[in-house]
């Protein structure tokens, strides 16, 4: 060792906790605590060397502070922060959401390990590592952390060590921050990641309901009306309109509730809301309830939002229920009991429709309430007294159709069950009512019109057959 080398500290156990110890003889064992905040230098270039080096290294550190700083500011992105801290951090850094979807990393440093490869490539952690998250209760205990853990045993499939924060929105957990590091993460490091932490904390906030869509203002209360909670109309429809609902238009209720078994539910949830703004997303558990709304004059809208979550559905292979459509936002407690019912029943029966109707791709993914409502009327287990009292009262098309024959003197009502009856034959329906074949034919017009549906569909057809059943 050079002879104008002196000891900054003689002895560790002088210093004071949290002091830079220089050690200039390299014959004395040091052994630090690994709970310590000492940062040890081993080294034989002269202090007067290692005190400059380490002033310009802090002083890096506060510019990039003060950095990070006038970004937010200014409104930056995480990943503005993310990127300006390669510089100083020189290890990757990753940063996911609640839903364990990408949200951004480290543009110019490659990933480590093989969890954050994987996340980098596709956008979200592989379902493995989600299992093992979720079995090892991880995601518990994140709910209680609230600082900074350091893992430096090699415990990750790329052996390498690394620190993780997590960040809580709202009482809650709502991000994960992981550096992963190329070699064992002292105190400095901690220090910087904590520093990092802190302004990835701030972004998140102010970008929260961007970044994490199922933080929306409508969702707590579209939960309380998914839950039956009551309101007086005044106070529902005032409070719809503060939560941005409209509460008259056409709506229809889809339910899955099996998205957890080949990813995270909220995943899910996500995807919707980034493919389809015009859906209202409430998650419950393993379900996901989304809320399909278009104003009343605009229908066409809602066969083609239908239409995309039905694809997409079938893209991330989750199963559906679909209610009927309704007209007034407070139906949609019993719409989501009837996308309930086409689940359950579509999981048990669904494929008795493959042999006759091979063409139809979504009949073991797609469940409609009119064809499994049958099954459910009749099933002597399913304690089915209370939901068809309902479903009479409601506004379904029988009811509809007796109101228009009693607003314009018609018999609409018994044309129907008399087409239905005779299988669509329209020669039958003109001897029972004694009318003229075009006299028919123009009144089935105006009842598909009402009913708001295809006649000639099977299931449309027994459904109805199964409304006039129960209501004699």
């Amino acid at each position: 060792m050079a002879e104008s080398t002196v000891s900054v500290v003689e002895r560790f156990a002088d210093a004071p906790e949290g002091a830079i110890c220089l050690i200039t003889h390299p014959d004395e064992a040091h052994v630090t605590d690994a709970n310590s905040d000492h940062i040890v230098i081993s080294t034989d270039l002269a202090p007067t060397v290692i005190a400059d080096r380490i002033q310009r290294r802090l002083m890096n550190i506060i510019q990039w502070n003060d950095e990070m700083a006038q970004m937010l500011e200014e409104g930056c992105i995480n990943q503005d922060l993310l990127k300006a801290s390669e510089p100083v951090l020189e290890c990757y850094v990753g940063l996911s959401d609640s839903t364990f979807s990408h949200i951004a990393h480290t543009p110019n440093i490659p990933a480590l390990d093989d969890y954050s490869r994987f996340f980098v490539e596709h956008g979200y952690y592989e379902q493995r590592v989600v299992d093992a998250i979720r079995h090892s209760g991880v995601m518990r205990k994140w709910n209680l952390q609230d600082w900074t853990a350091v893992e430096n045993d090699s415990n990750i499939p790329g052996g390498f060590p690394y620190a993780h924060r997590v960040i809580k929105q709202q009482g809650r957990y709502a991000a994960h921050l992981i550096m992963v590091s190329p070699s064992r993460i002292g105190p400095e490091h901690v220090f910087l990641f904590n520093l990092l932490a802190k302004k990835v904390e701030t972004c998140l906030a102010r970008h929260w309901r961007l970044e994490n869509p199922l933080e929306q203002r409508y969702t707590y209360f579209l939960k309380e009306i998914l839950s039956t909670n009551a309101y007086e109309a005044s106070n529902m429809e005032e409070r719809a309109r503060m939560h941005g609902l409209s509460m008259t238009g056409r709506f229809e209720l889809c339910l899955a509730d099996n998205a957890w078994k080949t990813m995270p539910t909220e995943y899910f949830a996500k995807t919707v809301l980034e493919e389809m703004p015009e859906c209202k997303v409430a998650v419950n558990n393993e379900q996901v309830a989304m809320l399909l709304c278009v104003p009343e004059e605009h229908e066409d809208r809602l066969d083609r939002i239908e239409s995309q979550l039905r694809a997409l559905a079938l893209k991330m292979e989750v199963q559906l229920g679909i209610s009927e459509r309704f007209d007034s936002l407070g139906s949609a407690a019993f719409a989501l009991e009837e996308a309930r019912i086409a689940l359950r029943y579509g999981h048990r029966y669904s494929r008795r429709y493959i042999s006759f109707d091979t063409s139809d791709v979504q009949a073991e993914s797609i469940f409609r309430f009119r064809r499994y409502f049958p099954y459910f009327a009749v099933d002597p287990f399913a304690r089915s007294e209370k939901f068809i009292t309902k479903l009479l009262a409601s506004n379904n098309p029988l009811v509809r159709l007796r109101a228009a024959d009693r607003e314009k003197g018609a018999n609409d009502c018994e044309i129907l069950r008399v087409y239905l009856r005779s299988e669509g034959r329209i020669s039958t329906v003109c001897d029972a009512m004694h009318m003229h074949r075009n006299t028919v034919t123009y009144r089935l017009e105006k009842i598909r019109a009402l009913v708001g549906d295809d006649l000639d569909d099977g299931d449309m057809r027994m459904y109805l057959r199964m409304l006039y059943l129960l209501s004699d």
